[in-house]
């Protein structure tokens, strides 16, 4: 792994462990064994690297999306919603992924990251709000752009519960039952 990507994990792991606000750039350079030029270097400051961060976690969840999109292509408008729920909550089950959400809604809930990153935030949900519209297009009971926006809103507190809970959060059993009920009411 190259020294910037080492910085940008280390700052992930680290930010998401203390937080952004509790965590020093000298920290990221000992945690990631580089020099604070070689930081300074690669980012203009620590809000450069929060950015720098948050476009990482955006390629994780863009991932999500380019996996569903090139399966998608022939599927009927059920199953391609199916598949990508089934894609959003794997991505989220996954120990890597796990932190990286942990972060973003750490960032989202501090007024002071999220007004830094309020565009790249807008620009992520606007891609899961198109992401959706184009399924819900498809299915004659939906209203796209009302229920994207509900779809979004249960996952967030689905995530926002299964990363901050205990080991034994049921998080597969909350899928099924989800998609179920998305089904049931898409008159799927």
């Amino acid at each position: 792994m190259d020294k910037k990507k080492r910085i940008i994990e280390s700052a992930i792991t680290l930010f998401a462990t203390n937080g952004y606000e509790n965590t020093s750039v000298a920290a990221i350079c000992e945690h990631s064994n580089v020099s604070k030029g070689l930081v300074f270097h690669h980012f203009k400051n620590k809000d450069g690297l929060l950015r720098e961060v948050f476009m990482r976690m955006a390629e994780i969840i863009n991932e999500v999306g380019d996996c569903v999109e090139n399966i998608n292509k022939k599927q009927n408008p059920k199953d391609r919603l199916i598949n990508y729920l089934e894609q959003i909550f794997l991505s989220m089950a996954s120990a890597e992924h796990k932190l990286y959400y942990q972060f973003d809604f750490q960032i989202l809930c501090q007024r002071s990251t999220r007004a830094l990153l309020k565009d790249l935030f807008d620009e992520r949900y606007q891609l899961m709000m198109t992401s959706f519209e184009e399924i819900l297009s498809d299915i004659p009971a939906a209203i796209p752009q009302v229920d994207s926006h509900m779809i979004i809103a249960e996952i967030d507190g689905i995530a926002l519960n299964y990363l901050f809970a205990n080991n034994d959060y049921p998080l597969i059993k909350i899928k099924d039952r989800f998609i179920k009920k998305q089904l049931l009411l898409l008159g799927l």
